[in-house]
């Protein structure tokens, strides 16, 4: 990547319920997920309806979802944006139980991560998200 792509801000929508994830989440990535990688602006969103206000608001280049967020999960939010918007983001969905992986790539989740997270393995996969998504 190029000098000017370390430069340039993308926005990651990090949705979940709880604010321990979500501070796990941005603790564990930073502002940089890797070397040559752009800076992140973290749009977080603790509601369905707020992380639909917040996509549509902002110009989203990835998002991370919690899959075991009440009420509305991180699956149904990622197959609700897809229908709804026809687009989805590169995503990665944080799920509790292995079995659920298959119920994650239904939902059209590019990367699936088992909790609890390993910090290395969040930032190569959102590594990977920013690449899918060309920034």
């Amino acid at each position: 990547m190029s000098a000017t792509t370390a430069e340039k801000e993308v926005n990651i929508l990090l949705y979940s319920d709880d604010s321990d994830t979500r501070k796990a989440v941005m603790d564990a990535v930073g502002i940089r997920p890797g070397k040559g990688m752009p800076r992140i602006n973290w749009v977080e969103a603790a509601t369905a309806e707020g992380a639909i206000m917040k996509f549509e608001e902002n110009d989203i280049s990835a998002i991370i979802a919690d899959g075991e967020t009440q009420k509305v999960g991180g699956m149904a939010l990622l197959r609700r944006i897809e229908v709804e918007y026809e687009s989805l983001p590169p995503s990665l969905i944080l799920i509790a139980r292995q079995q659920d992986e298959w119920l994650a790539k239904f939902a059209g989740t590019r990367a699936v991560l088992l909790t609890p997270l390993d910090p290395i393995q969040l930032a190569d996969s959102v590594t990977a998200l920013l690449k899918e998504a060309h920034v």
